[in-house]
């Protein structure tokens, strides 16, 4: 049965995220029980968050391989305070495939939401591509006070080679209402060109937040590490780097804590 949220009509998730719980994790950590993804961890980690008065949490990408033998509702008995929780499914046969990104959230009991990744680099960005996104995908995007972006459909602003400022040429950002105070940007590996970062602080402008988180243990080409330096996140609020509080935990995985204002 497809729920419909009595404040926004819509079958979308009304989300209203006041504290968010950040969660990234390193490829090469020793997994216990055998998947290399969030499952061995997630029950502690969403226990952890709502202890920390969380209401939402966003996994960095390659999140969870679903499978039979693990129940992704299982880890959302007795929480109190968190009411949406967000990542991706993917396989893992040699090579990481995407999956469904799925929000889960708290609604007349737990519901899924769920959508696609549509393009990660500028090599898939052209007009029609962006056009359509922003004409077919934004709205099934905005969920209450958030909006979610994968990844690197960023891109669907664009950055000039002449003055290194980015521009609104297809309206994506004007797509997303002001009510929508965070977008959510969950990537896969940290990028590493320089104008993505220009292109989150585009999307930050006029008081709006933009989160991302990325998973760490990635290589390039040449062998070298792609982490880069300090935590796997970055959450900038009107162009301007907002810290993020760390939270210390055993559970294998980096954990951050950002109260939205």
């Amino acid at each position: 049965m497809k729920i419909i949220c009595s404040t926004c009509k819509t079958q979308t998730p009304c989300l209203r995220i006041t504290k968010l719980g950040i969660v990234s994790r390193d490829y090469n950590h020793e997994y216990e029980n055998g998947y290399k993804d969030f499952s061995y961890a997630l029950s502690g980690i969403l226990k952890l968050l709502d202890q920390n008065g969380c209401d939402a949490v966003i996994f960095s990408l390659f999140s969870i391989i679903p499978r039979n033998s693990f129940n992704t509702y299982d880890c959302f008995k007795r929480l109190r305070n968190i009411k949406a929780v967000l990542f991706e499914e993917f396989t893992d046969a040699g090579k990481k495939e995407r999956g469904r990104y799925v929000v889960y959230h708290s609604f007349k009991g737990w519901q899924e939401y769920n959508f696609l990744q549509k393009f990660g680099t500028l090599a898939g960005t052209g007009k029609d591509v962006i056009t359509n996104f922003v004409d077919e995908e934004i709205p099934k995007r905005i969920m209450g006070n958030c909006c979610v972006l994968l990844c690197g459909e960023t891109n669907g602003v664009k950055c000039s080679p002449k003055d290194k400022k980015v521009y609104d040429t297809f309206e994506l950002r004007k797509a997303i209402p002001k009510t929508v105070t965070i977008i959510l940007n969950p990537i896969h590996d940290r990028m590493t060109r320089f104008e993505m970062k220009l292109k989150r602080q585009f999307l930050s402008e006029n008081n709006r937040w933009v989160v991302s988180v990325w998973n760490k243990g990635r290589k390039d080409r040449n062998g070298r590490s792609k982490d880069g330096k300090g935590s796997p996140w970055e959450a900038l609020y009107n162009r301007n780097e907002t810290v993020v509080t760390p939270i210390k935990n055993q559970l294998g995985v980096e954990i951050g804590v950002l109260s939205i204002v």
